[in-house]
C-alpha cells in the first residue's frame, strides 16, 4: 500500500522537489531513459503486478462464463432439457467480444490523446461494475424481467472494460520496462490470461464442491427447490469472485504516474516527466541536484548512447562490442555525465501530417497491417472454435465409446477438470517457455514456430479426428489439443500481444495496439458466428460437434499458414540494436525506411479510403477536444497563421537577397 500512497502525492504536488529546470531538454530526456533502464527489480516488478492483476481479472471474466453456462441452462431452461437456446449461448460470447472491439479502439485512441494515466483505472471500474451487474441479473418476480437480456447487456459493457485493458496494460508495461527485461515483463503480464483461466476453473471446482450435498444425486430433469437454489448461488459466486483482485488493483491504477515517455514525447514536458520519475523511482545514485549535469550509471550509459544515436539518425562509431580502432578508451565509465553521450532529440509531435508520413509514405502501415492480420488469424481458432466450451471439451474427452455422467454434481466437476487438463495446463506451459525463450529465440521466430506447429497440429487433428473419435482413442486427441494450447501461447497468442506495444512510436502506440487487438476480436466474432450457423451438409451442423469440428480445424489450418507467411514477409526481422542487445522502444519507433509503398498499385487503391478515414477521425478528435474544453482548433489556426507569416518573411528575405546580388 505504500506504493499507492506514494503515487497519490503526484496529484497534489506534481512538481515538488523538482530540480530539473537548470538542465537542458536533451539532458532531461537522457535522464528519463537512463533511469528507466536502470530500474531495480523492486521497481519494475510492481508494474507487472499492477498491469497483470487487471489482465488476470479480464481473463477470469471472459472464461468463467463458459463454466457457468451449463448451470444457467439447468436453472433457467430446465423445461428445454437444461440447455440454453443456441442463439442465446452464441450471443453471450459474441457480445462480450464485440464490446472488446469498441473498448480496444476507443481507449487506445484516447490513451494517445489524453494520456495513459487518465484512462488507466477507468477500464477497471467498468469491468467491476459490469461484473456486479452480471452477478445481479435475474428473471425478476414471476418473470417480470429476462435474465438473458440483462446478461447480454452487462456482458457487452464488460467487454468494453476488458477490451480497454489490452492497449493500456501492454503500453504502460512496455514504456516503464527496462529494455533488457521488456520481453519477459510483457510475457509475465500476458501469462495472467491462462492464470485467470486456471483461477476460474479452481474457483468453480471449490464452489461446486461446497454445495455437493445440495446437488448430488440430482439430474437435469429432477433438479428443483434447494438444488436450483444452490446452483443459482454458485454461479453468482463464481462470477463475482473475479471482482476481488480488480478492487485491490484499482487504487494503484488510479494513482499511478503518467508514463514518462508519454509526458516527454507527446505532452512535451520533459521537466515534469523527470520530476515524477525521480519521486516514483527515488535513488541516491541518480540525483539531479548532485551536479550541474545529470549523471548516468555504468549500466545505462551505453543504452542511452545507442538510443540517442537513433533519435537523430546518426550511427554510433563506438558502440559496445565494437573493436575497431576508432573506439575510444573508456576511462571514466563508472560515473560519466551526459556530456559524454550524444544529444537526445525529441521525436516529432503527433499530427495528421506526421501520421500520414509515418504510416503511409514510410511504409509503416504494412507493419500495422501485419500485427493486425496475425492477431486476426490466431484468434479465429483460439476463440472461434471455443476450445473452452464445455460441449467441445466433453466431446473430445469421452469420444464415442463413453458418455458423460448424468448427475449434475459429477457433470459440473468433470467439466471443470477437463478444462483444467486440456486448456489451462497447456496454456501455462506455453507462456513459461515464452518467458524463458523470448529474448534468446526472438519475438518473430517464436511467432513463426507457433504458426507452423499450429498448422501441422490442426491438419493432423482434422485428418485423424473421426478415426480417433470412433475407435475410442480420445486420449490421443486430448494430447494433441494440449499441444495446440502450448503452441498458441509459445507462439502467436503471446507475441501478437507484445509486438504492437513495441514496434510503434509513443505518440501512436496505444492506438496501434488497440487496432491490432480489435482485429483479433473481430476474427473471433466472425468465427463464432460462422461456426454457430454453418451447415457442412449431411446434417453436419453445430448440433453434431464430432462432425463439424474436424472440418473447421482443417479450414483454420489455412489461416495458420497465412499467419506464417505474413509474419515471415511483413514483420521486421532484425530485433537487435547496434550493440547486439534487444532494441529499445526509441529504436523500434524509427520504423521502416521510406520504401515507396505509397506508389504501389495497392496503395493507390487504398489511399482514397485512407484519406476519408483520416479526415473523419480528425473531425471526431476536434469534436471531442471541443466538448472537453480543449483548444486544439485554436492552436492549429495559430500555427497556420504563424506558418504563413514565416513563409512571407522567407519570401521577402529571398527577394532582398536577389536584389543585393
Amino acid at each position: 500500500m505504500v506504493w499507492g500512497f506514494r503515487w497519490f502525492t503526484f496529484f497534489l504536488h506534481p512538481y515538488r522537489d523538482n530540480d530539473f529546470g537548470h538542465i537542458t531538454e536533451s539532458e532531461r530526456r537522457a535522464y528519463i531513459l537512463g533511469r528507466l533502464e536502470g530500474a531495480k527489480i523492486s521497481e519494475w516488478s510492481w508494474v507487472i503486478i499492477v498491469a497483470g492483476v487487471g489482465f488476470f481479472t479480464d481473463s477470469y471474466a471472459i472464461f468463467s462464463i463458459n463454466i457457468v453456462v451449463p448451470m444457467l441452462g439447468i436453472i433457467y431452461y430446465g423445461d428445454q432439457g437444461g440447455v440454453i437456446p443456441h442463439n442465446y449461448e452464441t450471443a453471450l460470447g459474441v457480445v462480450t467480444l464485440g464490446g472488446s472491439i469498441i473498448g480496444q479502439i476507443a481507449f487506445g485512441f484516447w490513451a494517445d490523446i489524453w494520456g495513459r494515466r487518465k484512462m488507466y483505472g477507468l477500464e477497471l471500474i467498468i469491468t467491476i461494475g459490469a461484473t456486479l451487474g452480471v452477478v445481479m441479473s435475474s428473471n425478476g418476480t414471476e418473470g417480470s424481467m429476462s435474465v438473458i437480456v440483462w446478461l447480454l447487456f452487462w456482458r457487452f459493457v464488460l467487454g468494453i472494460g476488458i477490451g480497454a485493458d489490452y492497449p493500456l496494460s501492454a503500453v504502460i508495461c512496455a514504456e516503464f520496462a527496462p529494455t533488457r527485461l521488456r520481453g519477459k515483463m510483457m510475457t509475465a503480464v500476458f501469462m495472467c490470461q491462462p492464470l485467470g483461466q486456471l483461477a476460474a476453473t479452481l474457483v468453480a471446482l471449490i464452489a461446486v464442491s461446497r454445495q455437493r450435498t445440495e446437488i448430488e444425486g440430482f439430474t437435469v430433469t429432477t433438479c428443483t427447490g434447494e438444488c436450483l437454489k444452490a446452483l443459482d448461488s454458485r454461479w453468482r459466486w463464481i462470477i463475482g469472485v473475479g471482482v476481488v483482485p480488480a478492487v485491490i488493483a484499482l487504487w494503484f491504477r488510479l494513482t499511478i504516474i503518467e508514463s514518462p515517455r508519454y509526458t516527454a514525447d507527446v505532452g512535451g514536458d520533459s521537466q515534469k516527466a523527470a520530476a515524477e520519475l525521480t519521486r516514483y523511482l527515488p535513488t541516491s545514485s541518480l540525483s539531479p541536484s548532485s551536479s550541474s549535469s545529470v549523471e548516468l550509471t555504468e549500466d545505462t550509459q551505453p543504452q542511452i548512447q545507442r538510443q540517442s544515436a537513433i533519435s537523430d539518425g546518426t550511427t554510433l562509431r563506438n558502440a559496445p562490442g565494437d573493436d575497431s580502432q576508432t573506439a575510444q578508451p573508456n576511462e571514466d565509465l563508472e560515473r560519466p555525465s551526459f556530456a559524454d553521450a550524444e544529444e537526445v532529440q525529441a521525436p516529432p509531435k503527433p499530427s495528421w501530417r506526421d501520421f500520414k508520413d509515418y504510416f503511409w509514405h514510410r511504409g509503416n502501415l504494412r507493419t500495422l497491417i501485419a500485427t493486425s492480420l496475425c492477431w486476426f488469424f490466431v484468434d479465429l481458432p483460439f476463440y472461434g472454435l471455443g476450445m473452452n466450451s464445455p460441449k467441445i471439451i466433453t466431446t473430445i474427452w469421452y469420444g464415442s465409446t463413453s458418455k458423460p455422467p448424468t448427475s449434475i454434481y459429477k457433470l459440473l466437476v468433470h467439466n471443470v477438470l477437463q478444462s483444467l487438463v486440456i486448456v489451462s495446463i497447456g496454456a501455462i506451459i506455453g507462456c513459461l517457455i515464452t518467458l524463458v525463450a523470448i529474448d534468446r529465440v526472438g519475438r518473430r521466430n517464436i511467432q513463426l514456430i507457433g504458426f507452423f506447429w499450429l498448422f501441422i497440429l490442426f491438419v493432423i487433428i482434422g485428418g485423424t479426428f473421426n478415426h480417433l473419435y470412433e475407435t475410442g482413442s480420445s486420449s490421443a486427441i486430448v494430447v494433441l489439443y494440449i499441444l495446440c494450447q502450448i503452441f498458441f501461447n509459445f507462439g502467436p497468442n503471446t507475441i501478437t500481444y507484445i509486438l504492437p506495444a513495441e514496434l510503434f512510436p509513443t505518440r501512436y502506440r496505444a492506438l496501434c495496439h488497440g487496432i491490432s487487438a480489435a482485429s483479433g476480436k473481430l476474427g473471433s466474432v466472425l468465427a463464432q458466428l460462422f461456426l454457430a450457423y454453418i451447415d457442412y451438409g449431411n446434417h453436419t451442423n453445430y448440433n453434431v460437434i464430432q462432425k463439424w469440428l474436424p472440418y473447421s480445424l482443417l479450414i483454420f489450418s489455412f489461416f495458420m499458414l497465412c499467419g506464417l507467411f505474413i509474419t515471415f514477409y511483413w514483420l521486421p526481422r532484425i530485433e537487435q540494436g547496434t550493440d547486439g542487445a534487444v532494441k529499445s522502444l526509441e529504436e523500434w519507433e524509427v520504423g521502416r525506411d521510406e520504401n515507396g509503398f505509397s506508389k504501389t498499385w495497392l496503395a493507390k487503391r487504398v489511399e482514397p479510403i485512407y484519406h476519408w478515414v483520416a479526415e473523419t477521425c480528425d473531425k471526431v478528435y476536434l469534436w471531442l477536444d471541443r466538448i472537453s474544453g480543449g483548444d486544439e482548433a485554436e492552436r492549429r489556426a495559430e500555427a497556420e497563421q504563424n506558418g504563413e507569416e514565416m513563409g512571407e518573411i522567407d519570401r521577402v528575405q529571398e527577394e532582398l537577397s536577389q536584389i543585393r546580388c
